[in-house]
């Protein structure tokens, strides 16, 4: 599994996806390709396309969230999930914060291990930074599941994973480019920015390059460096030397989340107040609050990728317990859903909290499976 994940990547970063090839289509059929991508990601999920069957519920089992850091709104929104989840069955749960700090991380899962829990969700935590404490908690037999932990879904033995739950980030950024050649009519020139100290962030925005340059008539204009813990302090900078490289020719900025959008808005409000025009900006990853309404607003964000938080706790606990009954991973990933004006409202309303939470009756999916009915 994990060398077809690999050959996959390979392939998307050499720009030879086998569902379209650009040698031999036209901008034209490449912008009716784009159109209908981008058409079934925006759609409301109403159908559970997840697992229908699996092990009856194992009792009375102990587990450990180890957080990267509860502030961030993606770890926090699956924390979230956990609990919702956990809250209808016996097992216990308990948390444990690292705050941001990779050293906090590293005591927090030596702290984890030492409770001897069943089980332990690292969330948002990188597995290959952690790979040797991980080892100890696969001698002591204690199940590891990942949130955002490696650079794909599914197992990973080498890291100690049992699983790894995230949305496949390569048909993320994929979408979010295709989303760009839609709005251009496939005349897109695009600044697509990137964290180079992170390899899955690297791979989106590789993957988003060529995606757009699998568009004859579309342009990327730079692939442009930016660390995350640099945003702050160096956005303005890059942006007055974009502005001055390219000017008006800027017709997309997609980026590898909001991030990049939230410190580009007071460059962005300035060139408004100069007449100037400013680029429609595409995240390829996150939705947070902040880019649902912007989104909503029509100001300064065009589109994000969230990911289904809530659910993807319960898949979690699904997970744990199929490993408890010696069941391999479902091997679920959650589709794609591009979040655009015209369906962002969905996710702003006070029954949602600003979490793309699909009505697609997974919990009582779950439930189901369970209980053994």
């Amino acid at each position: 599994m994990l060398i077809k994940r690999f050959l996959t990547i390979i392939a998307i970063i050499l720009g030879s996806y086998a569902s379209y090839s650009h040698a031999n289509n036209s901008s034209e059929s490449y912008l009716d390709y784009a159109i209908k991508k981008v058409e079934q990601a925006t759609k409301s999920s109403q159908v559970w396309d997840g697992p229908k069957e699996g092990p009856k519920l194992v009792n009375n089992k102990k587990i450990i969230f180890v957080a990267s850091d509860l502030r961030n709104g993606g770890v926090y929104g699956v924390a979230k999930g956990i609990s919702e989840a956990i809250s209808n069955l016996d097992w216990q749960l308990k948390f444990i914060d690292s705050r941001g700090s990779e050293i906090r991380q590293g005591a927090g899962l030596r702290e984890a291990i030492s409770f001897k829990p069943d089980a332990i969700i690292l969330g948002g935590i990188d597995a290959l930074r952690h790979k040797a404490i991980l080892a100890q908690a696969k001698q002591q037999g204690i199940v590891v599941v990942g949130w955002h932990a490696a650079e794909l879904a599914g197992g990973n033995d080498e890291l100690g994973l049992y699983t790894n739950i995230t949305t496949d980030p390569l048909e993320v950024a994929e979408v979010a480019a295709l989303l760009a050649v839609v709005n251009s009519k496939a005349k897109a020139k695009a600044i697509v920015f990137s964290d180079p100290n992170y390899k899955i962030a690297s791979i989106k925005a590789r993957v988003m390059v060529d995606t757009l340059k699998q568009c004859s008539t579309c342009q990327v204009l730079e692939l442009k460096p930016l660390a995350l813990d640099q945003i702050a302090e160096k956005m303005p900078n890059t942006l007055n030397t974009l502005w001055h490289s390219y000017g008006e020719d800027i017709t997309h900025f997609l980026t590898i989340n909001d991030l990049y959008i939230d410190y580009a808005i007071p460059s962005f409000e300035s060139r408004l107040e100069e007449r100037k025009g400013i680029p429609l900006n595409i995240s390829a990853g996150d939705g947070s609050k902040a880019a649902y309404k912007r989104i909503s607003q029509q100001q300064f964000q065009l589109a994000t990728v969230p990911e289904p938080l809530y659910l993807q706790g319960w898949q979690i606990i699904d997970e744990l317990n199929r490993a408890f009954s010696n069941h391999p991973p479902s091997g679920y990933s959650t589709p794609i859903h591009l979040v655009i004006p015209d369906n962002v409202d969905d996710l702003i309303t006070s029954e949602s909290s600003g979490i793309y939470d699909p009505k697609n009756g997974y919990r009582d999916v779950y439930l189901k499976i369970w209980g053994g009915e």
